[in-house]
């Protein structure tokens, strides 16, 4: 006799989908997995699946523009649906718009919705309070009335107004700025002047969006004062580390959660959302790249060439490089939306992984081999920290990866290009592209460990269940 499930004790909604979503379970049993909601003869069941496809699209848009990868959205939208009744679920996303459909108990004619996103704004608290929304719901502890009344709070809520709304990006991202400065071997003066220029790139970016402008132009004006800085420290202070300047101020701009993002959708299938989160990150990529290179070519037509040399790197793991792996990922992590509670421990993160880069590196590994080990050790203790706190672990790992970054073959692959070297400069470009893959899979390599270890887990515990 096989015992009645315990829903309480059910595993992971994630979890659970995921043998669905990858085509792990026969095509036959894409009925609805619990207790269907028989047709009592009531006229609205028809109303009723309408109003559940309505709330699984708002998820599944929440999910997705706020920093969910492609299978997480899916994976929610199918529990959603599923919970309240539909049964042959159909969930998709691409980068652009979600859609579901279904059927609801006792009517013939399926269920369809859709939705464009047209916005995308990594929010960690948004999200986590999203996610902890669909774990509700696949416990059933919530009924649909309270499910959709709960996402309405979520999601509408009036958005932030005043000053500080308009500042908190561009003072969060000359953080950014700051702790990067120290990380790539610069001292206060090269941190103070690379958050100057991040503060002030972002500050123009926020202007030009606010007024329509597409982002290539505006991204391509927000990295110009990081060259603007970079030339002028250099000039009034040649000893000074204006490399440190360059990479500090553009780090904050980089794509590089994005990118991230495309990567791990393409190892999980969704090689459309995954292509167009590419096509997004190279957009922006490429137009920080032309604004930085631009004026550091400028700079070279007027005398004022910047140092080539290959100094720029990530420093020893003690004094100035230590505070400014703590600040970087804070701010990061602060300007990423994660709730204040996870910063200690993001911080803690993005140092065990600077360190594991450092100490891989002084043994004489390479660069992509360092990045892998210290990416895999992020990933890891993110998703072990994250699993004792109950809550996803990306608000852990983004900001715990991000001091991982290669900042010194950036600036050479820019001072290339800026000098005319292109095959060199295109070279490093490759480079950079390359250490933020291994990045990526180091990352995704240990959340499929702890889903693999998961799923081994439930399903020894379901073979002890049957008696």
């Amino acid at each position: 006799m096989q015992k009645s499930p315990d829903l309480s004790q059910a595993p992971p909604w994630l979890a659970r989908a995921l043998p669905r979503i990858r085509g792990l379970e026969p095509t036959s049993t894409y009925g609805y997995e619990g207790e269907l909601l028989h047709d009592d003869g009531r006229p609205d069941m028809e109303a009723h699946g309408a109003r559940v496809a309505d709330l699984v699209i708002r998820l599944g848009e929440a999910l997705l523009s706020y920093g969910a990868p492609a299978e997480e959205s899916v994976a929610g939208m199918l529990i959603t649906a599923e919970s309240f009744g539909l049964s042959h679920v159909e969930p998709s996303v691409t980068l652009a718009n979600v859609y579901v459909s279904g059927y609801a108990p006792g009517v013939l004619t399926p269920v369809h919705a859709s939705r464009v996103i047209r916005k995308h704004a990594t929010d960690f608290s948004t999200l986590a309070r999203i996610q902890a929304l669909v774990s509700a719901i696949s416990t059933r502890q919530l009924s649909l009335a309270e499910a959709r009344k709960r996402a309405a709070v979520i999601l509408d809520g009036p958005a932030p107004a005043g000053r500080w709304a308009r500042l908190r990006f561009p003072v969060l991202t000359g953080m950014v700025a700051a702790g990067a400065g120290l990380v790539f071997g610069g001292e206060i003066v090269e941190s103070i002047s690379a958050l100057i220029a991040a503060f002030t790139g972002a500050l123009l970016c926020g202007v030009l969006q606010r007024h329509g402008v597409p982002a290539f132009y505006r991204y391509a004006v927000a990295a110009m004062p990081a060259g603007v800085t970079a030339l002028a420290v250099h000039a009034l202070a040649p000893e000074t580390s204006s490399q440190a300047i360059v990479v500090a101020g553009v780090l904050g701009l980089l794509p590089t959660v994005t990118f991230v993002s495309a990567v791990q959708d393409s190892l999980t299938g969704h090689y459309l959302t995954a292509l167009g989160r590419l096509f997004d990150a190279l957009l922006v990529f490429t137009a920080v790249i032309t604004g930085v290179v631009a004026v550091l070519g400028l700079g070279a037509v007027v005398g004022l060439d910047l140092p080539m040399s290959p100094s720029i790197s990530h420093g020893d793991w003690t004094g100035p490089a230590v505070v400014g792996v703590i600040v970087f990922a804070v701010a990061v992590a602060a300007r990423s939306r994660a709730r204040s509670q996870d910063w200690l421990p993001a911080a803690g993160i993005a140092l065990g992984g600077y360190t594991v880069l450092v100490g891989v590196g002084a043994l004489g590994f390479s660069s992509l081999a360092a990045t892998a080990v210290a990416a895999s050790t992020v990933g890891a203790v993110g998703q072990v920290v994250a699993r004792r706190r109950n809550e996803s672990a990306i608000a852990l790992v983004v900001p715990g990866m991000a001091p991982l970054l290669p900042g010194g073959t950036l600036y050479l692959a820019l001072n290339d290009l800026a000098s005319g070297r292109t095959p060199a400069g295109l070279g490093g470009l490759v480079h950079v592209a390359a250490v933020t893959v291994v990045l990526a899979v180091g990352i995704n390599l240990t959340g499929e460990c702890a889903q693999f270890l998961r799923q081994a887990r439930g399903g020894a515990r379901r073979s002890e269940e049957i008696v």
